[in-house]
């Protein structure tokens, strides 16, 4: 089939189905969906099927917007009261926090020092009661940490294998953290109380889930009420009425 047949085809196609749409919308025969002695009935139709078309549409984008804005309310609620939660779970239990730096052996978090050393003190020291310092030779790097039982720990690291810039930038990081370490562990008691009062307040004001379920429910009793819709949906069915007392059919 060339181009200039299936031009035709498709053009067919779509006049078949324009035809077949008309005369849906205005049962009775070809004579009813398309002769111009009826475009006044045809009109009248189409007048009262937009007018309740249109009221309907208008009606139900100002519900779908309250319902959008009462789900956003709750979704916000419950997102602040999750936040909330996290506080309060973190200082609880602040485990590790984020990772800071590390060398061979040891890796730096911003409450703890973690020692991966076999047969010495692997594990998890709390930053805010260590303390750590360092001296170099020409040929190693030592690192002296004591631990919070008061054990002392050495580290030593080869020139050869580890610089001594990076043993000395390690400890400098170590000794920064943990002072803010023992802040945070001296207020953390305090912060906890601040973190479940307001974990508390978050919880109870529900003021804006609540006002955005007022104006839902005001706005939909007020479309209850509304007697624009019934009289357009009135409006059609004597539209109907009209239609079928013509030609004999009821339209859709």
């Amino acid at each position: 089939m060339n181009a200039g047949w299936m031009l035709l085809l498709v053009l067919a196609v779509v006049g078949a189905s324009a035809v077949g749409r008309q005369l849906h919308r205005y049962p009775g025969g070809r004579r009813f969906a398309f002769g111009r002695e009826y475009s006044a009935a045809r009109h009248d139709l189409d007048t009262a099927r937009n007018a309740l078309r249109g009221l309907e549409r208008a009606a139900q984008k100002e519900l779908s917007g309250a319902r959008a804005a009462a789900r956003k309310a709750e979704a916000t609620q419950r997102r602040r009261v999750r936040s909330a939660e996290a506080d309060v779970g973190y200082l609880r239990e602040p485990g590790r926090g984020p990772y800071v730096a590390e060398i061979p052996g040891l890796s730096l978090y911003q409450h703890v020092l973690v020692a991966d050393i076999p047969d010495e003190w692997p594990g998890d020291l709390p930053l805010d009661r260590i303390a750590i310092r360092a001296d170099h030779s020409p040929t190693a790097s030592h690192i002296y940490l004591t631990g919070p039982d008061g054990r002392q720990y050495l580290l030593t690291y080869p020139v050869h294998e580890l610089g001594e810039e990076y043993v000395r930038k390690f400890v400098v990081d170590v000794r920064n953290a943990i002072p803010a370490a023992r802040t945070f562990q001296r207020d953390r008691p305090r912060l906890i109380r601040e973190a479940e009062a307001e974990l508390r307040r978050v919880g109870n004001d529900t003021t804006g889930p609540s006002e955005a379920g007022l104006r839902l429910d005001a706005l939909t009793a007020r479309q209850n009420g509304d007697p624009r819709i019934p009289r357009a949906r009135q409006d059609l069915d004597g539209a109907h009425a009209r239609w079928h007392a013509l030609t004999g059919r009821l339209p859709r």
